[in-house]
């Protein structure tokens, strides 16, 4: 072991004749483990929302959509659903109907948002069996009836259950002052929860035969579609977009929630920068701890320097003990972070309302790189912590420290 080494260990772990340079020397690991935990956690918690949202949105919802600007219904549903086929990055490609109608039950109404999708393509595009609390996801009932799919909220809203009868209101049927509108009957088949209210609150999902017949459409409202790569989405309706030009218009579940997705990435940078002061505080105490103990080991450092020992020992054996002391801090605040990771992720302590956030608990997703970038940084800066203590213990001169001795 070298020297410089052996005497770090020793100055750092020995009992101090100052018993508050030790106190203040422990105050600084652990201050500095609650700042990298701090700021691990600060981190994990914004990917969590960030991929609990986008798992949800992505799941739930198409990755594209395809769309006329003025007309609710396509003409030329083949030509398009060919160019479409042509484009290798998307997978799966569903005609649907999507239109406001007016939901009713009982005594109960409320304006919703109808798609139509056909039974056998619903589990495509639409992921709705992953958020089901009841029933199941079939737009068809055993006896052949048109069934239905709902929000939890909008089904206890109008106090309808699996197997109730609702009705579909056309509202923009074309018809004279004395005819009503047209109704559609239907079977709940399905009470789904995403805790995303802009669903859950409004969309309602039936088959695609029982929307034509509804609303007098031969063709569809449009193509839903699955891509290989849904963060590349908002590229591929770019493209569709450049292929079939106007009146056509391709957006992504990208484009639809961009705003959402801008407000966590501006709320990213001053949120870790708050956080981040915590370990910047503890990395000041550090700098206090390693001056305290130069102050009372000035004695000693002068009888090393005049045992032969250089200015560049003197130097090693303090930045040793603030890497030492980083390292231990750094370890201690992975633990930790990981400690109370595991602990909101397996209990959901801290909870949050579902209806503002989409989501019940504060979700955490821990990454490696984030454990490397923080834990490399508080190292880092720890050794930038020494250069003061390190150069005022270098500056000893051994015959004034003996003289007054």
């Amino acid at each position: 072991m070298k020297i410089s080494s052996f005497i770090a260990k020793r100055h750092l772990f020995s009992r101090h004749k100052v018993g508050y340079i030790s106190f203040i020397s422990i105050i600084s690991t652990v201050g500095l483990a609650i700042g990298v935990a701090a700021l691990i956690l600060t981190i994990s918690v914004l990917n969590g929302f960030e991929k609990e949202l986008k798992g949800k949105l992505i799941n739930f919802d198409s990755h594209v959509r395809l769309r006329l600007l003025y007309k609710d219904s396509m003409d030329s549903t083949h030509t398009v659903y060919q160019k479409l086929d042509s484009i290798k990055a998307i997978q799966t490609i569903v005609p649907y109907i999507h239109r406001n109608v007016i939901i009713r039950k009982g005594k109960n109404t409320d304006g919703v948002i109808v798609e139509g999708i056909r039974n056998k393509d619903i589990k495509k595009t639409l992921n709705i069996s992953r958020f089901l609390v009841k029933g199941q996801v079939e737009l068809k009932t055993k006896e052949g009836s048109n069934g239905i799919l709902m929000g939890r909220k909008l089904a206890n809203y109008l106090e309808a259950d699996i197997g109730d009868q609702v009705y579909l209101f056309n509202i923009k049927q074309k018809s004279s002052f004395s005819s009503s509108p047209k109704i559609g009957k239907f079977t709940l088949n399905g009470i789904y929860h995403s805790g995303i209210a802009e669903y859950d609150d409004i969309f309602v999902y039936t088959n695609l035969e029982a929307c034509q017949d509804l609303f007098d459409m031969n063709n569809f409202s449009g193509f839903q579609m699955n891509v290989t790569d849904p963060d590349n989405a908002s590229q591929i309706a770019a493209k569709i977009n450049e292929e079939l030009g106007f009146p056509y218009h391709a957006f992504s579940w990208d484009d639809l929630h961009k705003n959402l997705f801008k407000w966590l990435k501006v709320q990213r940078f001053p949120i870790i920068l708050v956080f981040g002061l915590i370990a910047l505080v503890a990395l000041f105490n550090l700098v206090s701890a390693l001056t305290m103990i130069v102050i009372e080991k000035t004695k000693d450092i002068g009888v090393l320097k005049s045992l032969g020992l250089n200015r560049t020992q003197i130097i090693s054996i303090f930045v040793q003990e603030s890497v030492l002391i980083g390292l231990g801090g750094v370890l201690l605040g992975f633990g930790l972070a990981l400690f109370l990771a595991w602990l909101q992720n397996s209990y959901g302590i801290i909870s949050i309302p579902e209806d503002v956030y989409f989501m019940k608990n504060v979700p955490i997703l821990l990454r490696i790189k984030d454990f490397i970038i923080i834990g490399g940084a508080a190292l880092i800066c720890s050794l930038l912590t020494t250069i003061y203590p390190a150069y005022k213990a270098s500056s000893v001169f051994p015959g004034e420290v003996m003289h007054y001795e």
